[in-house]
């Protein structure tokens, strides 16, 4: 399987689970009783296949997955084994143990078009918890499920879901959560996740988030930023990033962070945008989420 084929494949995937929300039911008794069936010497060679990797659990719900989706039929085995490398069996205890999750609830609360409540996962239901790697040569969604299920604040737009606190977000936040420092500017609010987590960092002294939805800028006023332990460092402006960054002044923050789109078709012309900005302000530091995949699709 070529790196075109794998694309199609994982656009496949990708789109049974947004159109679909697969879900394997199953119980950890059903799961007992199917390890029984496998001999040592069988869960060897599925393990030296690169389909098993010691957690049994994992394997069954996979397998079933692929069963429902048939991908049996489209993948050969490097996928296969890319695929199930990649597969993750997510906790409750280890979602709810996140910061942000531990400590800000959120009621129901329709606002015009904007709703504001929780969403679930079910026990068994796949998402993505994180962006695929596009650089590598066989290209696979990471696909993930809970042992159990699970509730989560979510943002919706009419009917679409705008932007939720899910696995997948907070994976691809993560490693530009550490990045910050000093003074900030973060452009885009949605939950207001990032400027919760960057806010609980000592080396962060303040907080400007630019948000062009007054809706979402008052329903997280109200019922979300009075929950932020560090809410003294959060500033929000009512405006378009795009046209706030021209008014920005060399010496004015420290660290910039950019997300303003849903994903990389949208955001390449938003980024290209930005990403001038950081010649003309040298004294500061520009992360983007999901930069590698914009990256990626421009190329």
């Amino acid at each position: 399987m070529n790196k075109e084929a794998s694309l199609k494949l994982s656009a496949y995937i990708s789109q049974k689970i947004i159109n679909e929300s697969p879900t394997i039911n199953y119980s950890k008794s059903e799961v007992e009783k199917e390890k029984k069936k496998y001999s040592q010497e069988q869960l060897k060679k599925l393990e030296e296949s690169g389909l098993y990797y010691g957690d049994f659990e994992t394997f069954y719900v996979v397998k079933q997955f692929c069963d429902k989706l048939n991908i049996w039929d489209y993948a050969d085995n490097e996928y296969l084994s890319k695929l199930f490398k990649n597969a993750k069996r997510h906790t409750k205890e280890n979602f709810y143990n996140d910061p942000y999750l531990k400590n800000i609830k959120v009621p129901t609360v329709n606002y015009g078009n904007i709703l504001l409540l929780n969403v679930s996962y079910e026990k068994g239901e796949f998402f993505q918890y994180d962006m695929p790697k596009l650089s590598e040569d066989i290209v696979v969604p990471k696909i993930g499920f809970f042992d159990d299920s699970v509730f989560f604040p979510s943002v919706y737009e009419g009917e679409m879901p705008w932007v939720s606190v899910i696995p997948s977000e907070i994976n691809s936040m993560q490693i530009d959560v550490d990045k910050a420092f000093g003074r900030c500017l973060v452009l885009g609010l949605g939950l207001g996740y990032y400027p919760y987590m960057i806010s609980l960092l000592d080396n962060v002294k303040s907080i400007t988030i630019v948000e062009i939805s007054e809706k979402i800028i008052t329903l997280f006023e109200k019922y979300i930023l009075p929950q932020f332990e560090h809410k003294e460092k959060i500033k929000i402006v009512h405006a378009d990033a795009i046209e706030f960054m021209k008014t920005v002044e060399k010496d004015e923050y420290d660290y910039c962070y950019a997300d303003i789109w849903e994903g990389q078709a949208d955001g390449a012309a938003l980024y290209t945008q930005i990403k001038p900005h950081e010649k003309r302000l040298p004294y500061t530091r520009f992360a983007y989420w999901i930069e590698d995949e914009i990256r990626w699709y421009l190329q």
